[in-house]
């Protein structure tokens, strides 16, 4: 069964609206029809509330979608497809047909649809000020300062940093950037929105209790969907544990040829650039015995000037400084022992050779390539 209704194409994207949508916007028609623009502007046809009301409805609905077409715009002018919007309570779901390669365009994306709610609140207010300076309808007054309320509130509930909201996503985004580590980010935010879905479980209580009970109920209903849709994303972060049970060995980088102790930093810069991605390089010692090694950042260190004189061996470290990895070890025992959620670098090792480096990013990728 469709959970959803389809309403058309809109920019060249589909359009639908859940079920449960609807009813809320009969609920919210009744709701202006019946009591909230009676209240403020009464003695007024019963005929133009009703209006009043599903035009209130329509704009509902057209904040929603406002809402979906900032993420959408912004996903596609970061190379992201969309495949369909469907419109619910708290904003609507742009479903992307990928994720964005970096945190920079999921934090655009994401901030995306609260910016749009803003921009169309404030068009709302403008359009208030308008109607009440040129002596218009008080319905359409009070309709428009509804308007622009919905869309300050679906603005705002979407900053709460809880994922899946738009604030989770873009501190999941922020978080990914500072760590690069997308696996972690992700399992952090969702935590982070379980926890808070928490805390509104208490407040949607409590207002019901000593405020509002339609309030607490809305409360409720956002800390519901919260709780539920974090504590999935969390479940589906969780590495699988056929894919922890892997070997490492293949996981691995693998290094450039050592460089002489009395190579220059220039000639170390040519080996890095002839091995994107290495993150150090191994240098042999006095008796041709592989001993240390220079991390690619260290070579910042140096100013470019000197680099052509000063040797490899001033920013050496001991080769056995790095944590030991052996090839046969899984995935389960190396997060174990050197941890999950931050960042490390280990040489791959037999005792006998070295195969390679093993860094904390390369584990996260296979993992999150494998659907973990």
């Amino acid at each position: 069964m469709r959970t959803h209704l389809r309403l058309g194409r809109l920019l060249g994207v589909p359009i639908g609206i859940n079920w449960g949508v609807l009813v809320v916007c009969v609920l919210l028609a009744v709701s202006l029809a019946r009591v909230s623009l009676p209240s403020v502007a009464p003695d007024h046809p019963e005929s133009a509330y009703w209006f009043a009301g599903v035009v209130g409805v329509l704009g509902f609905l057209g904040s929603l979608t406002v809402h979906e077409l900032g993420h959408s715009y912004v996903a596609r002018r970061n190379d992201v497809g969309v495949s369909e919007i469907t419109l619910w309570l708290f904003g609507g779901v742009a479903k992307l047909e990928s994720d964005a390669d970096d945190a920079g365009a999921e934090f655009r994306i994401a901030a995306a649809g609260p910016a749009m709610s803003f921009v169309a609140a404030a068009v709302c207010a403008a359009g208030f000020w308008g109607v009440e300076h040129w002596g218009g309808s008080r319905v359409l007054s009070s309709l428009l300062v509804w308007l622009s309320a919905i869309n300050v509130v679906l603005g705002v509930s979407n900053l709460l940093p809880a994922f899946p909201l738009d604030g989770g996503r873009m501190l999941r985004a922020v978080l990914w950037r500072r760590s690069g580590r997308r696996l972690g980010a992700t399992r952090t935010a969702s935590l982070l929105g379980q926890i808070l879905a928490g805390a509104l479980v208490v407040l949607a209580l409590a207002t019901m209790r000593w405020w509002s009970v339609w309030s607490g109920v809305w409360t409720l209903l956002l800390a519901l969907f919260i709780l539920l849709a974090a504590r999935s994303e969390w479940t589906r972060s969780a590495p699988r544990p056929e894919l922890m049970q892997c070997e490492v060995a293949g996981l691995g980088r693998k290094l450039p040829a050592p460089l002489s102790r009395h190579a220059t930093i220039a000639e170390l810069e040519r080996t890095l650039a002839g091995h994107p991605g290495t993150p150090l390089v191994p240098v042999y010692d006095g008796n041709g015995q592989l001993a240390s090694w220079v991390t690619a950042e260290a070579v910042m260190r140096i100013p470019p000037a000197q680099r052509a004189v000063v040797p490899v061996s001033s920013l050496a470290e001991p080769l056995w400084s790095l944590p030991r990895v052996h090839p046969a070890e899984s995935v389960r025992q190396v997060l174990d022992r050197l941890g999950s959620g931050r960042h490390w670098r280990a040489v791959v090792t037999d005792g006998t050779r070295v195969d390679g480096v093993l860094c904390s990013e390369d584990v996260e990728r296979v993992l999150e390539l494998a659907g973990a």
